[in-house]
Parts: C-alpha cells; sequence; structure tokens
C-alpha cells in the first residue's frame, strides 16, 4: 500500500474484524484469542465473532467487504485452511490467532505468541500473497504427506489431541512405525518418476511446527519441493523421523529432493494422505502447485525478510 506523494509506504490500521474461531483447537491456549480481542477493543476496534456453527461459504462476502478489513482465523492450520477455502479468493487479508497444536504457519512467519504482538500484527501487519496448491482438487497451503505421516494423522484420536496436544502423537506415530509400508510410485512435472515409501511435499519450511523441514521451500518461493524417502522397514523409518525432528531430514543418504509444481502419487494399497496436518483420504493423490491464492496478514519483520514488505 502506498500513500499519493511519492509512493512512500503507508502503515495499515485495520479496525474491523471478522473472527473465526475453532472452539476446540487447542484448549491449553484456549485464553489466547479473549486475550486478543480484549486487547484491539480496548484499542477501539470492532471485533465480530462469526460462530464456528455459521457456513462461511453462505456469508453475504459483497457486504462482509465493506463492513470488515480482515477475517481473523483463531485456531490452528487446519482451521486457517477451512477459513480460507471458504471464502472467496482474496475478499479480505486473513490474519492469524495461533491456538492450534502446531501452528506450522504462525511459525513460519514468525508470529508472536503474546496476545499485545499478535493483535498490532492483525492491525498494522503487511499483507503478503502466499500461492497454495490442491490435493485432488481439495486446497492446502503448507504441506502433504503421503505413507507414514499420513498414517500417523488417520490413527490420531482427536479428542485426545484435543486434551493432551503433541503428547497424543505418540500412539499413532509408534503404530505407523510398526505398520505396513507402501510402495508409493511418484511421478512429477510429467516427466521425472521414482518409487518411495514415504513422500513429503513442502510449500513451506516448517512441518509440526517448530521442526524445519526444508531450506528449499518457503511461502515467497515458487513451487513444492518434493521428498522422496526410500522404503526399509522400521530402523530405516525410525531413522527418518529422527532426522525429521532435527531439521536434517536433507542430510539422509537415500533421499530424493525434486522441485516440483505438479506431482502424483500411486500406491500399491490405499496409503493414507495427510494435507496441513489434516487427513485427507489415500493415495492415489494428484498436487498441484499455483493456487489457491492467499492475502495473509504477516509480521513486518518476515515481510521484510522476503523482500514483500
Amino acid at each position: 500500500m502506498t500513500d499519493d506523494s511519492g509512493g512512500r509506504p503507508v502503515r495499515a490500521n485495520r479496525t474491523r474484524f471478522l473472527l473465526y474461531e475453532n472452539a476446540i483447537a487447542g484448549l491449553a491456549r484456549r485464553t489466547i484469542t479473549d486475550d486478543v480481542v480484549t486487547i484491539l477493543q480496548r484499542e477501539g476496534c470492532n471485533v465480530v465473532r462469526q460462530s464456528p456453527q455459521e457456513d462461511l461459504e453462505a456469508l453475504d462476502w459483497d457486504r462482509a467487504v465493506r463492513e470488515f478489513d480482515a477475517v481473523v482465523s483463531a485456531g490452528g492450520d487446519g482451521t486457517l485452511r477451512h477459513v480460507a477455502s471458504r471464502m472467496p479468493a482474496s475478499a479480505l487479508p486473513i490474519g492469524i490467532i495461533p491456538r492450534g497444536t502446531g501452528n506450522v504457519l504462525a511459525e513460519e512467519i514468525g508470529l508472536s505468541r503474546a496476545p499485545a504482538r499478535i493483535a498490532g500484527t492483525l492491525r498494522h501487519g503487511p499483507v503478503i500473497t502466499m500461492a497454495g496448491a490442491r490435493a485432488n482438487g481439495e486446497p492446502f497451503y503448507l504441506m502433504a504427506g503421503i505413507g507414514f505421516d499420513g498414517e500417523t494423522v488417520r490413527r490420531l484420536d482427536v479428542e485426545t489431541k484435543q486434551k493432551w496436544g503433541k503428547p497424543a502423537y505418540t500412539r499413532p506415530v509408534l503404530t505407523a512405525l510398526t505398520g505396513i509400508e507402501p510402495r508409493l510410485h511418484v511421478v512429477a512435472d510429467g516427466g521425472r518418476d521414482a518409487e518411495a515409501g514415504w513422500v513429503l511435499i513442502a510449500n513451506a519450511r516448517r512441518y509440526g511446527g517448530s521442526f524445519k523441514l526444508s531450506n528449499h521451500a518457503g511461502l515467497h518461493r515458487p513451487g513444492l519441493v518434493v521428498y522422496l524417502l526410500p522404503r526399509g522397514g522400521i530402523a530405516r523409518r525410525l531413522a527418518h523421523l529422527t532426522a525429521l525432528g532435527m531439521g536434517a531430514i536433507e542430510r539422509l543418504p537415500g533421499i530424493a529432493i525434486w522441485p516440483a509444481t505438479e506431482v502424483t502419487i500411486t500406491s500399491d494399497f490405499p496409503a493414507a494422505v495427510q494435507i496441513d496436518g489434516d487427513r485427507f483420504g489415500t493415495a492415489p493423490v494428484k498436487i498441484k502447485w499455483g493456487e489457491p491464492k492467499l492475502a495473509l496478514i504477516a509480521p513486518e519483520a518476515y515481510a521484510v525478510r522476503i523482500g514483500a514488505a
């Protein structure tokens, strides 16, 4: 945004917010939404809270564009994906209040967990445009996994996750480790092809919150980065999981790393798929990068760092 006197940047000053909250996301952080809303209202902002039972697709978005400056997604990455996929593309910028289990997007853009700083970003943060991808037509923005992590998410008990957060993944991780390993056939951009036992597709650097998956991906970079992890039984899967937790997956031998904009994965049996940390059926799956676009309110430091201020 610029003013009329020479293209100097103008600081955003948003005061009207439509808030959509996933009431059961991140119960341990359930007060953060109220804290942010209190700060915004204290600063003279108007915050309209949308009931989770209301259908966002049925909202009068033409009216919403006139009445609000931004939509706020209070929840995790799945909540953000839900909100973004049910509003017209770039109708309003979207800000986030991170109260999910992983909050990969919040970690990716360096969003503070302090309510006052979240409120400041919502009001004054620059808007960056990030391109998402589609898995069999369903939009996602951060990552997809086919095989081990898809199976973990499939076996995850939602109520346990809501109560305990990340420790709830322990049992499904151990179960997936000892499960049958799929034989995945991966074709990228209509040409390159290979087999793998686990495939990770990154549109962002982060994975599962604070874990760093990729040095090559990023919300500001074009295309996806595909990680093909070879088959090899429990020991190799455990090594892959350990390296992922240490941010060292790219240094493991035998892992292929491909840039791509379109990826098709088939399997010798219906291997589980996750997108942005949510279960998403089974392979075969076709993933295509480039849209939908998301107008995201980000901290100024992140926008400066990626050259998008």
